[in-house]
């Protein structure tokens, strides 16, 4: 469930299947209703009454005709930031915390950086929920809201199921729902923040806070979770309010670059080695790409990594030739090819 959800609730119930709006950043949003319901909940505008602008259905649909309702500024609306926010508390949205306690232990770079996700971190935190959602803890960059620190936080709005989100944590995240899910305000350029968000939880622990310590994994590792302060967010999101599953969610959005790096690992498990008159080299059939529809890959990213890598690609049947026509060496541990081989036919 997202804020939209909570906002067309309130809305049916009064009988209202129609809404429009004249205001421009609604209008460009790519989700109108949960554009509506977000500047709603941040006390920017109401639904007042009378049509005015675009009309659009329920489901966020351009219809045709004149709404009852428009989502605007007015004097007295009919629904404002205090109903709407209060029926969303009641259904019970997270807060997700970016604890940026260790900031200056970055460099100028890395502080840009961070900075520039935590931004587009309240963008991921607007398409589900509203601004007040985003905890902003020890560096108050203007963005959310801002706590000197995380413990400070939760102490203060007495939450009991705290989630630290760590590459290192000692259970892996299978979608547990939490009150609150703290991420590592860490970026790490130079690096040399290994342990950076193990740190924080140590800090929370002195501090007088509960908390599970929990890791992303996709099929049994860290690598290929992207690591952006704003995906690892949406990831948390798309789990616990959509319903998806840990792996789609991660796949969702997942960049290519990220997916190559999981790729370059799993790869290798993939391949044979053969030695072609003394020389050897390491092949992998063409068909092995499709082995990994979990990875956010096109062919070419395929290609680029076997070709990073040194691999060569051989079409199926080539790869299977070889082997068939090759001796296996027990003590260099590898296939062995005398004279002419099927490597000279292998595609790309």
């Amino acid at each position: 469930m997202r804020l939209r959800d909570v906002l067309v609730k309130i809305l049916r119930n009064r009988g209202i299947e129609t809404i429009s709006t004249d205001v421009e950043r609604i209008l460009e949003s790519d989700d109108v209703i949960q554009a509506m319901a977000v500047w709603i909940a941040n006390g920017r505008y109401g639904v007042c009454e009378g049509h005015r602008g675009v009309a659009f259905d329920l489901e966020g649909r351009r219809v045709e005709g004149k709404a009852k309702v428009h989502v605007g500024s007015c004097p007295n609306p009919m629904l404002g930031r205090e109903e709407l926010v209060g029926e969303a508390e009641r259904v019970g949205f997270p807060y997700v915390v970016i604890d940026c306690s260790l900031y200056e232990g970055h460099i100028e770079k890395e502080k840009r950086k961070l900075k520039l996700q935590i931004n587009q971190t309240l963008g991921v935190i607007r398409r589900f929920m509203w601004d007040e959602r985003l905890i902003v803890t020890g560096h108050d960059f203007g963005i959310g809201v801002y706590y000197p620190s995380t413990s400070a936080f939760v102490k203060e709005k007495g939450l009991k199921e705290v989630i630290l989100l760590d590459p290192n944590g000692e259970e892996v995240f299978e979608g547990q729902r939490a009150e609150c899910y703290v991420i590592g305000g860490i970026v790490d350029k130079v690096g040399n923040k290994r342990g950076w968000t193990s740190k924080l939880g140590e800090k929370l622990r002195r501090e007088g806070v509960e908390f599970r310590s929990m890791k992303i994994l996709l099929r049994g590792d860290v690598i290929g979770v992207p690591d952006r302060l704003n995906t690892i967010a949406e990831i948390v999101l798309r789990v616990v309010l959509d319903g998806e599953d840990v792996e789609g969610a991660i796949r969702s959005v997942q960049s290519r670059l990220v997916a190559r790096w999981r790729l370059r690992k799993e790869l290798p498990k993939r391949t044979i080695r053969i030695d072609v008159n003394g020389r050897p080299f390491r092949v992998v059939r063409r068909s092995v790409f499709e082995e990994f529809d979990w990875l956010n890959l096109r062919r070419e990213d395929f290609y680029r990594v076997c070709s990073e890598l040194g691999y060569l690609v051989l079409d199926d049947g080539v790869f299977d030739e070889i082997v068939k026509d090759a001796k296996w060496d027990e003590r260099r541990g590898r296939y062995v090819v005398q004279g002419n081989s099927g490597c000279r036919s292998q595609g790309r």
